[in-house]
């Protein structure tokens, strides 16, 4: 790789680079019972793999293994290949303002190898929608809101930047292999629908690659009857706001380099913080990924959220407020000419979608809160005629458990970590049997999963320097 690694930061920089430049899955390494970032020394062992696999790598969403193909699919990745001469063919709208010195779009920036391809697959990402005029509010396509399933739901909590422990939640939940080939993601989860419910952003190295993971497996589980969601939590909100204060500094490198950056700009944190900026901003590349996430989402009877639902928000609508949410995100002009606002229900408070944590409390103060908490679940799902509602948002420090007899389900086990460091646990809902009662059973990795080997002491030496 063009792009090396310096010090242990910079060394999962370089993991969850080289993980976005392969379909998210180049760093998974073979023994996926120990999923860890791999050792510097083994990067340098896997350089050809990786210059060999650039050759024929293809836009990470639409998954091709043509060159042709993807280059007519993808231009914006095509021109990155073809290296700084073609940067200005890019299909990629720029944004209006202040943009240009950090997006790849001239000749006079000059790119490693590897910072180009990860650019190219954020470019991948809304290079259709980009490419077209500037959406209006009739025109876009919103986000799903009720949604059929016919085989297992799996419901994963908030990761956080820590893709590898994405990976082993979708290992537990059986819906992911890696092909022992070429290190690739595979689903294998037939016709499983899986929820993400939220916060992918902030406290964690690798933001960008995680998304570019879920997405790739969305494309494959499409193709057999399922499917995978994320849902939009209060740190997607916050970054599209522009409030970055839990970014950490391997965040705002990722986002640097997929922005395009150039070596000078990219060791300057006022270039990085720019440079996320223009991303995650209304409009901006990773916003438009973003505003595809439904911020509510209904799974046959099961209700997913990040923080919780309310009643006034069904009365209000689903619909309604995922659509809301979508248009700001896609900085949208409304028919009076001003600016998409977020809805004040999805974000705007405490009891907001997205902020809510009534029924996240491990211990209610009282019994009289937790008779609130249950009775307003309750209430909610009696107007949805739904059975459960799953949540994450609040970190709960005795891992996955639920509330109010079954109602709600809480997913949060803090496994990032820039979190709590925890155990990785997923929800598995399976098809009601003969009674009419749906299975619903919490999932764990056995735990000498989480225990890598200690490295060699090679490894070691090329971290701390002896």
């Amino acid at each position: 790789m063009a792009f090396t690694s310096r010090s242990a930061q910079s060394a999962r920089g370089s993991f969850c680079l080289q993980l976005t430049s392969q379909c998210s899955a180049g760093c998974v390494t073979r023994s996926l019972g120990s999923i860890r970032p791999v050792q510097s020394t083994v990067l340098h062992q896997r350089q050809s793999f990786i210059r060999a696999e650039a050759e024929t790598l293809s836009c990470s969403l639409p998954g091709l293994h043509s060159r042709q193909s993807h280059a007519t699919i993808c231009p914006a990745a095509a021109a990155g290949k073809a290296g700084s001469k073609n940067d200005s063919r890019h299909s990629v709208r720029q944004p209006a303002f202040s943009a240009r010195p950090l997006l790849s779009n001239g000749s006079s920036l000059h790119h490693s190898h590897s910072a180009r391809r990860m650019h190219s697959a954020v470019s991948c990402l809304t290079t259709a929608e980009s490419s077209q005029e500037a959406p209006t509010a009739h025109s876009i396509q919103p986000p799903p809101t009720y949604v059929t399933a016919k085989g297992r739901i799996i419901a994963i909590g908030d990761i956080h930047g820590d893709i590898q422990k994405t990976v082993t939640s979708l290992k537990v939940a059986g819906c992911l292999e890696v092909d022992p080939r070429t290190d690739r993601p595979l689903w294998c989860g037939g016709d499983t629908v899986v929820v993400q419910l939220g916060d992918v952003l902030d406290r964690g190295d690798c933001e960008i690659g995680s998304i570019l993971l879920l997405r790739e497996l969305d494309r494959q589980a499409r193709l057999q009857g399922g499917a995978v969601f994320m849902l939009n939590g209060n740190h997607e909100s916050l970054n599209v706001a522009g409030n970055f204060r839990y970014v950490t500094p391997g965040g705002f490198r990722e986002s640097a380099l997929a922005a395009g950056l150039d070596r000078e700009k990219l060791d300057s944190m006022e270039g990085r913080v720019r440079a996320r900026m223009m991303l995650y901003r209304p409009g901006g590349q990773m916003a438009l990924e973003l505003a595809k996430n439904p911020t509510v989402l209904i799974v046959n009877d099961s209700v997913f959220a990040h923080g919780g639902v309310l009643s006034q928000h069904v009365k209000y609508g689903l619909e309604k407020l995922n659509e809301e949410v979508s248009a700001w995100m896609m900085g949208l002009i409304t028919e009076d000419g001003t600016k998409s606002r977020p809805p004040f229900l999805a974000m705007g408070s405490s009891h907001s979608v997205m902020w809510n944590r009534d029924f996240g409390q491990e211990r209610f103060k009282s019994f009289q809160q937790r008779w609130k908490a249950c009775t307003d679940v309750e209430g909610m799902l009696k107007l949805l005629g739904a059975r459960q509602l799953i949540i994450g948002h609040t970190p709960q420090t005795i891992g996955a458990n639920c509330e109010c007899n079954g109602r709600v389900w809480r997913m949060d086990v803090g496994m990032s970590k820039g979190v709590l460091n925890a155990r990785p646990q997923v929800l598995e809902i399976e098809a009601a049997d003969a009674s009419g009662h749906p299975k619903v059973r919490i999932l764990s990795p056995p735990l000498q999963a989480l225990l890598p080997p200690p490295p060699p002491v090679g490894a070691l030496r090329s971290h701390y320097p002896i």
